[in-house]
């Protein structure tokens, strides 16, 4: 009897396994360093890094997070603000300048189609490039700052999807990597080679209208901006619905292994409680580490684009202005230039701003999702 009790006092020693107490701030810390958040970091430029900083979130600490307060958002919002005025504002002085030129200018030439061809020329060459030229560095941030959030959204579906996988979401990690990734490049090929080149036909087809009005080209701009804006709202309605559906229908199967593991570790004798205790910890902490990234993520694209999209706003509220001095003085050309100006501004941040929602709505469906 004592042998036996010997023997199986060493085969359980032999056998055996080490066990350790981990705290969840220790498993928090450890899963962020082994999911690669960190690097994310790298795809953002440095403004947006000062904003961040700015804003308290300029790491993954969900309590920085937690405690970023109203006044620092609207305090951010105001420097960008601060930031990107004074250039629409000068443009638009100089053009209303442009425009009272013209309108005063024409009073003394006849009114022939041929003097009138010359002078809408001459006056329409004069406000292109007083609206351009300044703006063109806006225009090229916005185009800067889609490809940058396409960039990073590609470096963080690797992040979210394992985070996923390892709080017990495998389909629906799946699901979110194939649909994300496809998006990200749907959207960067959207934005770069159809919308993008559209607008600019567009408004480039408005603006030799005005100018050449015998050229009848108004009908033509007129498509094809109905086409671009049927386009950017279908796009938005039918991917967000797809990852939504693929998303439940995926976090619904996840639901049913997660309550078979918990119900296998319940048949364990003497520990099965505390293993399924256990399974949930890890999962809360890995649930909280999802919510973190994830909503570092979309507070890093909204710094991203917000900068852009408030200047492109700022030139379009400053070329309305204009389009405003331009009709009460009879301006008709300058009037209809300034308008297809305007939607050139208006529809270049539409792109920019599908572009963040996108991105933002595939990292929110994600966060709305509870593991288990």
């Amino acid at each position: 009897m004592m042998l036996k009790i010997i023997v199986s006092v060493i085969i359980a020693l032999v056998f055996s396994l080490n066990g350790f107490a981990a705290n969840t701030d220790e498993y928090y810390e450890d899963s962020l360093e082994a999911s690669g958040a960190r690097e994310l970091a790298d795809y953002l430029s440095d403004e947006t890094e000062d904003y961040l900083e700015k804003l308290g979130c300029e790491d993954f600490d969900f309590e920085k997070i937690l405690s970023v307060s109203p006044q620092s958002v609207f305090s951010l919002l105001f420097g960008v603000v601060k930031e990107v005025y004074e250039k629409p504002v000068k443009c638009a002085l100089s053009v209303s300048g442009i425009v009272l030129l013209a309108s005063i200018s024409s009073a003394f030439f006849s009114d022939d189609e041929k003097t009138k061809a010359v002078l809408n020329v001459i006056f329409g060459g004069t406000l292109i490039l007083g609206i351009f030229v300044p703006a063109s560095q806006s225009i090229k941030a916005a185009v800067s700052a889609m490809q940058m959030c396409a960039d990073f959204e590609k470096a963080l579906i690797p992040v979210l999807a394992g985070i996923l996988t390892a709080a017990g979401n495998p389909s629906l990690a799946l699901s979110f990597k194939g649909a994300a990734f496809a998006a990200a490049e749907f959207v960067q090929a959207f934005s770069n080679d159809f919308a993008l080149p559209l607008a600019g036909v567009s408004g480039a087809l408005s603006v030799s209208g005005a100018m050449l009005p015998t050229l009848r080209l108004g009908a033509i701009s007129d498509i094809i901006r109905k086409t671009l804006v049927t386009a950017l709202g279908c796009t938005a309605g039918l991917f967000t619905g797809f990852l939504s559906l693929k998303s439940m229908l995926a976090s619904s199967a996840d639901g049913l292994i997660v309550k078979g593991v918990k119900m296998a570790a319940s048949f364990v004798p003497v520990v099965g409680g505390a293993l399924g205790e256990a399974y949930t910890s890890v999962a809360a902490s890995i649930s909280l580490l999802k919510s973190t990234v994830g909503i570092y993520a979309i507070i890093a694209l909204a710094l991203t684009c917000i900068p852009s999209a408030v200047s492109l706003l700022m030139w379009g509220l400053a070329m309305r202005v204009s389009c405003t001095v331009s009709e009460l003085t009879d301006c008709r050309v300058c009037t209809d230039i300034l308008k297809a100006v305007s939607f050139i501004f208006s529809m270049t941040n539409a792109i920019l701003l599908l572009c963040f929602a996108v991105f933002a709505v595939s990292s929110g469906i994600v966060l709305s999702i509870r593991g288990g």
